[in-house]
């Protein structure tokens, strides 16, 4: 991607259950500039907050906490291939042949 920076985007948001209690949702999103694909989405349910504000930030948390976990779970997998990977280096060209000048 040529100057666009990929951000992951958590969006929380709350539904009523009734008697006080709330589902907490949030969606974790990849803003590329252009659009915003939905990686992933989660819900805690039943959960008792004084106001929808609260249950939003109890959302909010909720999807930052899990965006944090896939994060860390995609860099370990990207290490774990890094460890597999083997680099051959090539035997050093004979010092009578010279390397390509750009021109």
């Amino acid at each position: 991607m040529e100057n666009e920076l990929d951000i992951l985007v958590v969006r929380g948001f709350a539904v009523p259950e009734g008697r006080g209690k709330w589902a907490c949702c949030y969606e974790i999103r990849l803003t590329t500039g252009r659009d915003e694909p939905l990686l992933y989405r989660g819900e805690l349910h039943g959960r008792r907050y004084a106001c929808e504000a609260a249950a939003i930030a109890a959302a909010t948390f909720a999807g930052e906490q899990e965006a944090r976990r896939q994060m860390a779970s995609v860099w370990a997998g990207l290490l774990a291939r890094h460890e597999y990977c083997v680099v051959v280096a090539s035997e050093p060209a004979p010092e009578h042949v010279h390397a390509p000048t750009a021109g």
